[in-house]
């Protein structure tokens, strides 16, 4: 019988870990998972209880981002709900100013002015929390996608100074109710109120001529008037309306219609005796004709034209107890009495500061330095125990 080689060659066991080895990885697993999970739960509970209310008195045009610094103090502006700014001139960059507030839920503007009248284009569009805003007192003109995509806006209260709304000024804004048109307003843009689902009736001003392709697509008014002077409704302008049942037409000659006007509606149209023949090619399927409308087209959704109603006391307004203020390059204004606010609602934290540790980035930290230090004070007891 061959004997056993005692040369014959035998691979190594591989060694097993040391238990060192083993707490370390548990210890940097232990703190990635606070590093991701507490650092956002600490910072929602802050912004939930200690949130911000921010009044800038005035400032220079184009320095709004400087007086919100100075006014915030070191307040993370994640923390920042409630925005007011009291006199000054916007321009286009400080309404980018404003977008640095992330959880920004209501920001007053009614005592400030916008250059040249204008809300420029995509001023603050797709905000994550913004449900009231008061426009400048001398805002003729909104731009195009100004505030489009805000599905958390509720209210907005403007000067009766408009004229003109662009396209899709708001649209988008799934929870915007009922809206403040003016009579003096002549144009609506494209767009302009599409997938606005909160509004129960709208009112068409006189001085509008044409309606715009897709202007109230998606709607959720249950009536609209239409006023005397439109002669030209474009495509899709009531499209998918599901809720729309009463459409009170006041000219004399129905305006003309494009493609899908009607698409999904089913809807009584309301129009002067008169008038009735005229009204016969709006007729599609689901809709029905009544010539029983009477008097004289008005307006009653016409706004306040004082700038201190544009703060109604059940509806907006900074909370009694002011954060803070601010003057920059600017003579101190006159500041108005802040009215009672809503109750605040819970905002996502996003990831943005002005300076400064925020509480929940010095819990993680504090955290983070207890596993370090419990995971040396383990290894020096191993360390101790194989002398």
């Amino acid at each position: 019988m061959a004997k056993k080689n005692k040369n014959t060659y035998q691979a190594p066991k591989p060694k097993r870990k040391s238990l060192a080895v083993r707490i370390l990885i548990v210890a940097l697993a232990v703190a990635l998972f606070l590093g991701i999970i507490i650092l956002p739960m600490a910072s929602r509970v802050s912004a939930e209880t200690d949130p911000a209310n921010l009044v800038v008195k005035s400032f220079e045009t184009g320095r709004l981002a400087e007086a919100i610094s100075e006014a915030a103090d070191g307040t993370d502006y994640n923390f920042i709900i409630n925005v007011a700014v009291l006199s000054g001139t916007l321009n286009a960059q400080d309404y980018s100013a404003l977008t640095a507030i992330p959880n920004l839920e209501i920001l007053e503007l009614a005592g400030t002015e916008t250059e040249g009248g204008f809300i420029p284009e995509n001023a603050l569009p797709s905000r994550n929390q913004l449900s009231f805003i008061s426009l400048p007192k001398n805002t003729s003109e909104i731009g195009s996608n100004a505030f489009s995509g805000n599905r958390k806006l509720t209210k907005v209260t403007m000067p009766a100074t408009v004229t003109k709304i662009d396209d899709y000024a708001f649209a988008y804004c799934e929870t915007l109710e009922n809206f403040p048109i003016s009579e003096a307003v002549v144009y609506i843009g494209e767009g302009a109120f599409q997938d606005c689902k909160a509004i129960t009736e709208f009112v068409i001003p006189g001085g509008v001529t044409e309606i715009y392709p897709n202007t109230f697509s998606k709607c959720g008014f249950e009536k609209i008037s239409i006023g005397p002077n439109v002669k030209k409704i474009g495509g899709s302008v009531f499209a998918d309306c599901n809720n729309l049942k009463d459409i009170y037409a006041y000219g004399t000659e129905a305006p003309s219609l494009g493609g899908d006007v009607f698409r999904n509606v089913s809807a009584s149209i309301h129009c002067y005796e008169d008038s009735e023949d005229s009204y016969q090619s709006w007729l599609q399927q689901n809709m029905t004709l009544s010539a029983d409308l009477t008097g004289e087209y008005t307006l009653t959704a016409e706004v306040p034209k004082e700038i201190g109603d544009s703060y109604p006391e059940d509806e907006a307004g900074m909370t009694a107890e002011i954060h803070t203020e601010t003057t920059v390059g600017a003579e101190d204004a006159s500041e108005p009495d802040p009215s009672p606010a809503a109750e605040p609602v819970s905002a996502d934290v996003q990831p943005q500061s002005s300076g400064g540790l925020s509480i929940g980035v010095v819990i993680v930290i504090v955290v983070m330095a207890m596993v370090i230090a419990v995971l040396a004070t383990v290894l020096v007891m191993i360390s101790r125990k194989k002398k």
